[in-house]
Formats: C-alpha cells, structure tokens, sequence
C-alpha cells in the first residue's frame, strides 16, 4: 500500500495514538543507552572539528532531510495507528478516564454526603421527639397528626434540627420505623393545609418526653 494511500484517512486520533505505540515500543531500547559527559564532550570536539567540512552538505541537504524524516515519520505513525494494537489502546485509555471519572463522583457524592451529615445537629431523644410532634399535632383543629415542616419549625424555635430539612426528618423517622402520610389534610384556623405528616396513632408507646421552651433569639 502506498503512503499516500494511508495519508488520505489520516487522522489526529490515529495519528497521536501511532507516536504513543512507537515511543512505547523505542524506550526499551534506549533506556539501555548510557552517555557519559566524556562522551558528549568527545562528539561535541568532533563535530567542532568537522564543522567545516559538514557545513555546505548540511546547508545543502539538511532541511530536505528533515522534511523527509517527518514525513516518514508521520505516514509510520498513522499507519500504526490504524492497527488493532491501537485501537486496543485507545479503549485502555477510555477505560482508564472513565474509571478515573466514576472514582472522582464517588468521592465528591461521598464527601457531600459526609459534609451534610456533619452540619446536621443530633437528633433529639426518641422520648422528646415523640413528645414534640405530639404537641405540635396539638395546634391543628383535628389534633390527630403532624406535618413534618411544623415539627421541623417548632423544634428550630427550641434550638432543635439545626441544618435539617424535610427529607431528614423524614429519613430519621422512618429509620425509626414510623409511618408517614403523604398529603395529610389538616386544618388550622379554618385553613387546610396538605403536607407530609406523621399521625400520632403511628407513634410508639413510650415514657413521657419533654418539649423544650421556645429560645429567645431563635431565628
């Protein structure tokens, strides 16, 4: 096959992976290749020496010489480029991004999760807690259940929950097993709200906790 033949699909991708394969498979071999000072010294001495003589063919031929080496060079390396070895490397090197990407969103996804669990405040004692939606269920006209955000804005008011959402509530509550209900319709003052809640016949049987009072400079 003619060079011009593989220089018609040449490609940067091709082209970039054939230099890989080819230093891969030259630094062996001139890892091997010991040069001591005195040997740089005697061929710089040589090539002052012969100076004079190389410096009309060098200024000849040298920059043709140079074109026809990268040129060479270019048409090997997309040559071996487009072989299997290449391909087989180019998917090492996709493998090995991909897995670098999925290790960086783990350990962003778990120090996320490591930074919100250390601004959470701990939870209050069950005793308390239970004691606390209890009250707050209260303030409703039925005073059969508790929305979770009430439960949430009461305990705040007493220096409880600090940094936590709905979705923590919700999360702590369940892992304690108790049941939720999704859009419980309640009534304070004549108004109706439908919010996530906890109704107080789900909650366990349990010594009576305290509600803490109201602190001054809650927000």
């Amino acid at each position: 096959m003619k060079p011009s033949q593989y220089l018609a699909g040449v490609s940067v991708t091709a082209l970039g992976l054939g230099n890989r394969l080819i230093i891969r498979a030259l630094r062996p071999h001139t890892a091997k290749v010991q040069v001591t000072k005195q040997q740089i010294g005697g061929a710089v001495g040589l090539l002052a020496f012969l100076s004079p003589v190389l410096a009309r063919p060098v200024a000849r031929y040298g920059p043709t010489t140079i074109t026809v080496l990268l040129v060479l060079w270019v048409v090997v390396a997309v040559v071996v480029g487009n072989t299997e070895a290449a391909a087989e490397l180019a998917k090492a090197d996709a493998d090995k991004a991909e897995k670098a990407k999925a290790g960086a969103r783990a350990a962003s996804g778990e120090q996320a999760e490591a930074n919100q669990d250390d601004a959470l405040q701990d939870a209050p004692a069950d005793v308390d807690l239970y004691a606390l939606i209890r009250y707050v269920a209260q303030m409703s006209d039925q005073g059969t259940a508790a929305h979770l955000s009430q439960v949430l804005e009461e305990g705040q008011a007493r220096g409880l929950f600090d940094g936590w959402q709905v979705p923590d509530l919700r999360a702590h509550l369940e892992g304690m097993g108790v049941a939720l209900v999704e859009g419980k319709k309640l009534t304070f003052n004549g108004r109706q709200r439908n919010r996530l809640a906890v109704a107080v016949d789900a909650l366990p049987e349990t010594s009576p906790g305290t509600v803490p009072a109201v602190v001054q400079d809650a927000a």
